[in-house]
């Protein structure tokens, strides 16, 4: 479970990444748009799973900038293994 958790966090980083870099210099034609869709449609699911979680991870003291900052790039796979501990 620990690799699958590790590939998709890794899969979301390169995601975010090509996000960042269309963001900056956008590509051409339909490609860009998807990428830019796509992004804000995973960043805005990731922004209400941290505004849902925010008083549980502050309650069990894993609210720091490292963490939220995670959670925007990937979710559930990040604070639900917080939440455990």
């Amino acid at each position: 479970m620990n690799l699958f958790v590790k590939l998709n966090k890794f899969m979301f980083l390169v995601l975010f990444a090509i996000f960042i870099v269309n963001v900056f210099v956008p590509f051409a034609g339909a490609v860009g748009q998807w990428i830019m869709w796509i992004g804000l449609a995973v960043l805005g699911v990731h922004l209400l799973e941290l505004v849902f979680v925010y008083k549980k991870l502050q309650a069990v003291g894993h609210l720091s900038i490292q963490n939220i900052l995670w959670i925007l790039v990937a979710g559930i796979l990040h604070w639900k293994p917080l939440l455990r501990e």
